[in-house]
């Protein structure tokens, strides 16, 4: 690995040091957001954050002017596609407010094996023994950590498969797609989905009378609507922060270094995520889990490894967010 660093020069390195640093802060999105969770509803914290990044994006990114060159079309794909990743973002956050981070992470990382098996099953790609061997090992990794049947199980468990699958259906979508379009405008109409997807719940919260259940999954989507504190504000703003850097350094790291390459750093948030779950809440992962953990990364990293072989491409140059909202970038060559 570092011989190929070596090789491919300064710019690569640059580019895996920003992908690490993006993937390094974006458990922390995750961490304030299930800290936030104990009170405040995900429509809320999803529509407040969508507001900050839309500000951010149309003030410094020319996001808006980038919309108007776009034609109708390009706009109805671009929100098509968008829609995709909100539905897996709320499944991940719905996950995230029952489960320790360590483990909604983990279990999110299928999705790269999720995209080369959709991909042969909708996009009719041929993959060979080896991928077929990675799949296996990374669901082996899932069920070691899920373990259905035993006490470690928990049902919201599906709420992050289904946020790894919702995903691979958007990076499957994004590589049927013909390119067009350019950065700026894909993170402003994503975060216009965000915004306008929290709406209908929203509304609910407003003005429904939800009963506070013993679900925190449940009542993190239903409860009420709260008034932010300064320090809720605050979350809410490095959130936003952690969401456009991630999406900028991962653009640039993409762009400018093979993906086969920068693709495996993504896996940094793993062990991260562990770290904020265990500074905050103490929630040490179990041995299984660590097992489960470590298969899934091998699975991940050897996908890649095939992909780049055969010369594919698991993933339209956008990463696998870990807090699935994040993976806002494009570059201009997968865009639909």
């Amino acid at each position: 690995m570092f011989q190929r660093l070596e090789q491919y020069g300064t710019q690569t390195t640059r580019s895996i040091v920003l992908l690490v640093l993006g993937m390094s802060f974006i458990p922390l999105n995750d961490a304030l957001i299930k800290i936030m969770s104990e009170r405040l509803p995900l429509a809320e914290i999803v529509a407040v954050r969508a507001i900050i990044s839309l500000l951010m994006v149309i003030l410094f990114m020319r996001g808006w002017r980038s919309i108007v060159a776009l034609d109708m079309k390009s706009i109805i794909l671009f929100t098509l596609r968008g829609m995709c990743l909100v539905v897996a973002m709320y499944l991940y956050f719905l996950g995230l407010a029952s489960l320790p981070i360590s483990i909604v992470v983990s279990i999110f990382f299928l999705s790269p094996i999720m995209i080369t098996l959709l991909s042969a099953i909708i996009l009719k790609e041929k993959i060979g023994t080896h991928r077929i061997s990675a799949i296996i090992i990374s669901v082996i990794g899932v069920l070691v950590i899920m373990r259905p049947g035993t006490a470690s199980y928990q049902i919201e468990m599906f709420f992050a498969l289904g946020a790894a699958i919702s995903y691979a259906l958007f990076q499957v979508m994004t590589r049927s797609l013909k390119s067009v379009g350019d950065l700026p405008a894909l993170i402003t109409i994503q975060h216009f989905c965000y915004l306008i997807s929290s709406f209908p719940l929203l509304f609910f919260n407003i003005f429904g009378n939800w009963q506070v259940s013993d679900n925190q999954s449940i009542d993190f989507l239903l409860r009420s609507t709260r008034a932010l504190s300064f320090t809720e504000c605050l979350y809410l703003t490095i959130c936003a922060l952690t969401v456009l850097f991630l999406s900028i350094s991962s653009s640039y790291a993409y762009r400018n270094s093979e993906a086969s390459l920068v693709a495996p750093f993504e896996y940094v948030a793993i062990p991260v995520s562990v770290i904020w779950g265990i500074y905050i809440w103490g929630e040490w992962p179990e041995l299984l889990s660590w097992l489960g953990m470590l298969l899934i990364f091998l699975g991940g990293v050897y996908a890649v490894y095939r992909e780049h072989i055969q010369k594919q491409h698991i993933s339209s140059h956008i990463p696998m967010p870990v807090s699935t909202g994040m993976a806002l970038h494009t570059d201009n060559n997968n865009a639909p």
